[in-house]
């Protein structure tokens, strides 16, 4: 097992929030099609371990699916009557809930007698797959993201479901967007290890009251970051009595891969060379894309400083003007915003490169490499990614279909708003870039050494204690002996 993904630090990304974990917390469950009727609990086996104490619920389902749901996923499955169980690891967060309980519903239509069992894991997720995975207990089926996707793959841990995929006649390989599927990939492995949940491009959030009371222009599909910056100027122009802006532009800059890194990539460059053995984060392009992105905090100053407490959700409150995360935080905003001020979602700014540079990165569902019923493991995985599923989900406020098929679909592009301009997530799809591999060794860009080094720069140059090329420059000085011993 790798030291480097051996640690608590893992579990973060599955609180998600502003720190950029791909989950949006607080989502209520989606009752879509599918309606549970009760959840009986059997049997609960509580086990304390370092003063905290891990539930393992055995949960029977009355699951009613209307005729829907029904007639798809008997068409799509064709499955012998089979009885037994599948153990399936989760977390306990209700924007996985509501997803789960739609694999539920389309799994005990085909397989009415086999119980799912779903365990909730509490404490370092990471830490108790790879447990169980060596014990060779873990469960069937595993909730895993793509922070993981590169340590689970490397202690084999889950399956390459690749097979599966190309000979499951019902299952449309094709139309699921290339990109997310990539999260379920390894760079140099043609195997796929993990189905995605949705199509979770990051998008630009903004308060379109705040934009016209500054009268400031509405962000466009055509912005570029220069536009960005002109109208965060009069976004901030107007000061509290203490000579702070009353709205910033923008969030406080925390280290995310997906707000930093794509900046890289819309100046020609990367932070990683193509065969991953060089770090690039002092390439002159390289620095001029930093210096750029850390400008609205130091030059421009219209981004809110780090460290600012507001006392709660910046863009909730009304305290930034914008907010680039994933389109599952419509529900939260609908339902914590209400009638405060207007908001929408558009595109992020162009690039240099004429692209709108942008991150994605998912959960999703694997299976356990040593399950001993893959083929039941697969038919409950699978319908996440069928248009049903995704098309239930997209409703529901807590994703964007990955389906190529369901892209122009009225049906949630039409959904009531806000926000009105839910295309802008499936267009941003075909400019986003997805988190680059570093060996185990050396860490991610979510934990480890190299992300350490990342963020300290970042937070270097935003408090002005040293310039970027300083700062970057000493970013690859303490990950380039990593990729010379390990890459």
């Amino acid at each position: 097992m790798s030291k480097a993904y051996n640690r608590r630090a893992f579990l973060r990304y599955a609180a998600l929030g502003a720190t950029g974990a791909l989950i949006a917390a607080c989502q209520p469950k989606i009752v879509e099609v599918t309606k549970v009727v009760k959840e009986v609990v059997k049997e609960t086996v509580e086990v304390e371990k370092e003063k905290v104490v891990e539930k393992t619920v055995v949960v029977e389902k009355k699951v009613e699916v209307e005729k829907e749901v029904t007639k798809v996923v008997e068409k799509a499955i064709t499955a012998a009557p089979v009885k037994g169980e599948l153990r399936i690891a989760t977390i306990n967060d209700p924007s996985v809930n509501a997803v789960m309980n739609i694999l539920l519903a389309g799994f005990s239509a085909v397989y009415p007698e086999v119980k799912a069992k779903l365990e909730y894991q509490v404490g370092d997720y990471a830490e108790k797959m790879y447990a169980q995975a060596a014990a060779g207990n873990l469960p069937d089926v595993i909730w895993s993201a793509d922070i993981f996707t590169v340590p689970f793959v490397a202690n084999n841990v889950v399956l390459d479901v690749m097979p599966f995929a190309e000979k499951d006649a019902t299952f449309k390989l094709d139309d699921i967007y290339p990109a997310i599927l990539g999260l379920g990939r390894v760079e140099g492995n043609p195997g796929l290890f993990m189905l995605p949940a949705s199509l979770d491009v990051v998008t630009m959030y903004y308060n379109k009251t705040a934009f016209e009371n500054a009268g400031a222009q509405l962000p466009s599909a055509d912005w570029t970051w220069d536009d960005f910056i002109e109208n965060g100027l009069k976004i901030i122009a107007e000061k509290d009595k203490t000579g702070k802006p009353n709205v910033w532009a923008l969030p406080s800059p925390g280290f995310w891969w997906a707000w930093l890194c794509p900046w890289l990539v819309g100046y020609g460059s990367d932070y990683l060379s193509p065969d991953g053995k060089k770090s690039l984060w002092s390439d002159p392009k390289s620095l001029e894309a930093l210096e750029a992105y850390t400008s609205m905090w130091t030059k421009y100053k219209i981004g809110m400083p780090l460290g600012t407490d507001v006392g709660g959700d910046a863009f909730i409150l009304g305290k930034i003007a914008t907010y680039f995360h994933i389109p599952g935080l419509r529900k939260s905003y609908r339902e914590n915003i209400g009638d405060k001020f207007e908001w929408d979602v558009q595109l992020m700014p162009k690039m240099p490169d004429g692209k709108h540079r942008t991150g994605m990165g998912t959960y999703g569902f694997s299976i356990f490499s040593k399950t001993k019923q893959p083929q039941i493991a697969w038919d409950f995985i699978k319908y996440l990614c069928s248009p049903t599923a995704q098309l239930i989900i997209a409703k529901g406020y807590a994703g964007s279909p990955l389906v190529i098929s369901l892209a122009n679909d009225p049906e949630w592009l039409n959904l009531a708003p806000p926000p009105a301009n839910n295309k802008a997530f499936t267009d941003g799809a075909a400019d986003a870039i997805l988190p680059r591999t570093y060996p185990l060794e050396c860490g991610s860009l979510y934990t480890g050494e190299a992300q350490q080094a990342i963020a300290t720069a970042l937070e270097t140059v935003i408090r002005e204690k040293a310039s970027v090329t300083e700062a970057f420059t000493e970013v690859d000085k303490r990950i380039q002996p990593c990729l010379d011993k390990y890459a």
